[in-house]
């Protein structure tokens, strides 16, 4: 459930741990090219890493056809990497799809013990000590067996597969260390910015004074007075990484089977591994240094094709009227309390409004006989309530038909947003969302939804940020003026297909 989106959470750690060991990487020989044109992707199958890299191997197959493109994960992922591949031009070839079997992150996580209820916090000081307690697991859930398993069952694919190139997800720690362990020519992907990844090499300890910490929901530059707090949240996670001692058994454990440097979170980054990156000009907080070797590709958003060849139906009832679609992420599911709140919100902006609204909708826990009450005389003229969409979320934005994105706060909905042109508002539950919504709200293209009680939220303040952000024309023009920008520079998949392309090729 909620532990698909942790992996964001947990790589911005990560950079920061990285970068705070302040050590050197020493020289290292060539990394070994398999075959030639064969690019193998390990990939988390968790919505928010996995698009990203969906998004790139369909881009492989669009414009590297002469690449062959293998992508290995659990099976839940299959189908949507073969949906995504159908859509390539029939005369390319299918992607290879390699499913794993050993334990997964989300399995991984919910075996110690943490599920729907363990992630939601609220932001800055309020809600650091709930992550910081768990802040270790999220980093590497597996077990010492666990991970030596899935460690064992990759390394037999990049053996069996031979690429010239491995595209390994950055928070697939198992996936790393085999890639490494077996000096094997790689890349890394992520969904984060430069803000996320790189923040303690900014000069003059810039992390601490200039950009907000992780989860703070500060806005960029940070006020004066509330420096003080940002230096508190940031030395509160380095200590919650440094001294815990889940990390150092685990690593204990598995160089005892072997394994050169397990879950080296220190040395992630690496400058001879090139790192691709969402980061987006002028929709991002800007640093002032940047790795040589880090691709600022953009917006990397699965959109396979047009809405209305995807859902020709859906598309028709959009054009009916301005759809405001809510679209809180593949992760996020509505206890009793919060559909309740948000059925009623979206009744009083119907009732008050010309709109119509596309709400994804699966619920979690028990529910009451009459939560969705509010809504009866609205579903199936003026509210549809899918629990899962047909259409790719950003060939909806892309349609011209919706009006207001209501998101979480993700990465890949925040940049879905920006890249459409469509006004955002942001409903922030945890962590990194907290830093997308008072983005959003900084730039002017969106606004954070109850704020003062994130991340709860009620009818009256849900319904009151809906219908602000409805009769906002500034807002719609500022959002429009930064999706038409952002799409000049080409897209973001391709961007990244091509620096992978780059490396599958055999020298």
């Amino acid at each position: 459930m909620f532990a698909r989106l942790i992996p964001l959470v947990a790589l911005l750690v990560v950079g920061v741990a990285y970068l705070l060991s302040a050590q050197h990487d020493e020289p290292r020989p060539p990394y070994i090219q398999g075959s030639n044109r064969t690019a193998l992707f390990l990939a988390n199958e968790e919505h928010g890493l996995a698009n990203v890299f969906i998004a790139t191997a369909f881009a492989m197959l669009e414009n590297h056809p002469d690449i062959q493109v293998h992508y290995a994960s659990w099976d839940s992922a299959r189908q949507r990497v073969h949906r995504a591949a159908s859509f390539a031009r029939e005369t390319n070839p299918d992607i290879v799809f390699h499913t794993l079997t050993s334990m997964n992150y989300r399995e991984a996580v919910e075996a110690q013990g943490k599920n729907f209820t363990n992630v939601i916090h609220a932001p800055a000081s309020a809600g650091i000590a709930h992550i910081s307690k768990d802040i270790q697991t999220y980093l590497c859930p597996w077990e010492p067996a666990q991970h030596l398993q899935l460690y064992d069952e990759v390394g037999a694919l990049i053996d069996d597969v031979d690429p010239a190139v491995v595209v390994v997800d950055s928070i697939f720690r198992p996936a790393i260390d085999a890639t490494r362990d077996k000096h094997r020519q790689h890349a890394i992907l992520t969904p984060n910015t430069h803000v996320d990844n790189f923040p303690a090499i900014q000069p003059y300890g810039g992390m601490f004074w200039k950009y907000p910490a992780m989860s703070s929901g500060f806005s960029f530059p940070i006020p004066w007075h509330q420096i003080p707090e940002n230096i508190y949240l940031n030395a509160r996670f380095i200590y919650s990484i440094m001294a815990g001692s889940s990390i150092r058994r685990k690593q204990a454990v598995l160089r005892q089977h072997g394994l050169k440097d397990p879950i080296d979170f220190m040395h992630l980054h690496r400058p001879d591994v090139p790192w691709i990156t969402m980061h987006t000009e002028d929709a991002a907080i800007p640093v002032d240094v940047v790795p040589a070797n880090v691709t600022s590709a953009g917006p990397i958003l699965v959109h396979s094709a047009p809405a209305e060849q995807q859902d020709p139906e859906l598309v028709a009832w959009m054009k009916r009227a301005p759809t405001v679609l809510i679209n809180l992420g593949s992760s996020v599911v509505y206890d009793d309390q919060r559909a309740r709140a948000f059925a009623e919100a979206i009744a009083n902006v119907l009732a008050r409004s010309d709109v119509q609204v596309l709400w994804k909708f699966r619920t979690w826990g028990v529910m009451s006989d009459d939560y969705l009450d509010a809504l009866k005389p609205y579903v199936g003229d003026r509210v549809r309530l899918p629990t899962w969409l047909a259409a790719d979320p950003y060939a909806l934005l892309e349609s011209g038909h919706v009006s207001v994105f209501v998101h979480h706060g993700g990465s890949g909905c925040y940049h879905e947003g920006i890249s459409s042109g469509v006004p955002q508002l942001v409903l922030p539950l945890w962590a990194d969302l907290y830093s997308f919504a008072a983005l959003a709200e900084t730039l002017g293209v969106g606004s954070w939804g109850c704020r003062q009680t994130s991340p709860e939220w009620t009818s009256e303040c849900l319904s009151e940020s809906l219908l602000k952000v409805i009769g906002d024309d500034n807002m719609r023009e500022k959002a429009s003026a930064l999706g038409e920008k952002v799409r000049a520079r080409g897209k973001g998949r391709d961007i990244a297909a091509k620096e992978i392309a780059k490396l599958a090729y055999v020298k």
